[in-house]
């Protein structure tokens, strides 16, 4: 197994790549660093790398930097290889008439799951303290939780799952705070488990909320997370299909959307 990371020569292609780095240096797997050529400067290119690599070497992670002619290339190449997860970073804005190379890359359906980051602060990712990852009531996938608990261990972070429940205007609701924790905790034992076994620990909180990304933007502006994991799902409009999906299309910190692949 691999992870890949690709870069432009930009700073947040080279911050989503430490990113990947420390993911990788997790799981103790070998890191490609991979590029493909356009508009971007080769020799910004080339210096990323380096520094990349220098790093990766500093952390004992095995890495290589290849460059591919075509967007055709690299997929072919990742079609070939035995992929982990595929980090990119991309543009805060989304655009149906004008879609991004990550855009265009998850939507050739290639069967890998994908970290796409969005970064706010380039200086951050060296050094991650807090991290939230926002679920809707106690819906959390073992692929979403794992790329979670690999970005806490790999940090040696504090942790913490944000569950929402989102309620209507027209909906007579009688459940109180403390009641419904107590059962999203008894949903979610199985994951406290989990992380006892991986000697770590998060900790639950809930709300109730009419808007589920207003809520989760709020909650993060009153605390100190350094970093979000996002599940988040691919349409056919190049926009993410779920509100809390959508919540960080003007992120208030650096933000890890997680693609997985889906049978």
């Amino acid at each position: 197994m691999h992870v890949i990371t690709l870069i432009n020569g930009s700073l947040s292609s080279q911050t989503s790549s430490i990113y990947a780095l420390h993911y990788a240096k997790q799981l103790n797997l070998p890191l490609y660093i991979l590029h493909v050529k356009g508009k971007d400067s080769l020799e910004e290119v080339q210096k990323s790398a380096d520094d990349l690599f220098a790093l990766a070497q500093e952390k004992d992670v095995e890495s290589s930097f290849t460059i591919f002619d075509t967007l055709n290339e690299l997929t072919t190449f990742i079609e070939q290889k035995d992929i982990d997860m595929i980090f990119c970073s991309t543009r805060y804005k989304h655009s149906l008439f004008d879609p991004s190379f990550v855009q265009i890359l998850i939507h050739k359906k290639l069967k890998v799951d994908f970290a796409i980051v969005k970064v706010l602060n380039t200086g951050y990712a060296n050094r991650v303290e807090n991290v939230v990852l926002p679920i809707r009531s106690s819906k959390l996938s073992v692929k979403k939780f794992t790329l979670f608990s690999t970005f806490v261990l790999g940090y040696n972070a504090k942790a913490e799952i944000y569950s929402i429940d989102k309620i209507y205007k027209s909906s007579f609701f009688e459940k109180t705070e403390t009641t419904r924790l107590k059962e999203i905790i008894f949903h979610l034992r199985h994951y406290f488990r989990l992380a006892n076994m991986l000697n770590f620990k998060f900790s639950l909180k809930h709300d109730f909320a009419y808007g589920e990304g207003k809520m989760v933007r709020s909650h993060i502006g009153r605390n100190k997370f350094d970093l979000a994991i996002v599940g988040a799902h691919t349409s056919s409009s190049f926009f993410f299909s779920h509100p809390i999906d959508t919540l960080f299309e003007n992120p208030l910190i650096n933000t890890v959307y997680f693609i997985p692949y889906e049978e």
